[in-house]
């Protein structure tokens, strides 16, 4: 039997939608042929639609587009959740902020080795902070803040009550990390910090501002109650 239907016959064993580890898989089923023909068949086996390439090293096993989403979704958010977040319109729609939808799925995910890649209708970028809550929720902010007002369909009102949401749960060091760690123009930050100012929150963002620049900020609708 060739390699390559010794491949595709294990691959036949497996579900769709399986993440495989490329190096471990080599070194557990096929070491006995060369690691450069593996490699090269498993190229193969993506431009014959059977695999999926989801970073380096990393590949499905397509099934239904879902199942192959679900899969690369999966591997990149990890077990608990914590290695990746959605940023893009799949965020927008989280806060219903607005009714706009796109087709393409953009998150961040510290398990990334480059420092993006495209899988599918998936847009994944490379980030390297934790993506605990505190940090997850401040990156979230600082997304629709820097993006304000290329969000298609805005709802001005429920921004509002999203800006309210995050500031009565503002945590500054979560804030300082991320900002340190990320890269978010001055301006956005200081749309931040005229979040929290206007609902009273302490913070220690004006280290990263300029206070003699005068940076033109949206209009935020000031919510007495969520």
């Amino acid at each position: 039997m060739k390699y390559r239907d010794k491949i595709i016959a294990y691959l036949d064993t497996i579900e769709p939608g399986t993440v495989l580890n490329l190096n471990g898989l080599y070194e557990k089923q096929f070491y006995k042929m060369s690691q450069a023909a593996f490699f090269k068949a498993m190229e193969r086996l993506v431009t014959d639609g059977i695999l999926l390439r989801a970073a380096k090293g990393m590949y499905v096993k397509a099934g239904s587009p879902k199942e192959a989403q679900e899969a690369v979704l999966n591997y990149y958010f990890g077990e608990n959740n914590d290695n990746g977040m959605y940023i893009g319109y799949h965020l927008y729609h989280k806060y219903g902020i607005t009714e706009e939808k796109s087709d393409v799925v953009e998150l961040y995910s510290n398990k990334m080795t480059k420092q993006t890649a495209n899988i599918g209708n998936i847009h994944v970028k490379r980030t390297t902070i934790v993506l605990n809550y505190e940090n997850t929720r401040v990156v979230e902010a600082l997304e629709i803040l820097e993006h304000f007002d290329e969000i298609e369909g805005l709802n001005k009102h429920k921004f509002a009550r999203y800006a309210r949401q995050f500031a009565t749960g503002y945590q500054d060091a979560a804030a300082v990390y991320v900002i340190e760690n990320m890269k978010y123009k001055k301006r956005t930050v200081a749309f931040m910090k005229k979040i929290l100012d206007m609902y009273k929150m302490e913070n220690s963002l004006g280290q990263f501002i300029s206070f003699a620049t005068r940076y033109r900020l949206p209009a935020v609708q000031r919510v007495a109650k969520l």
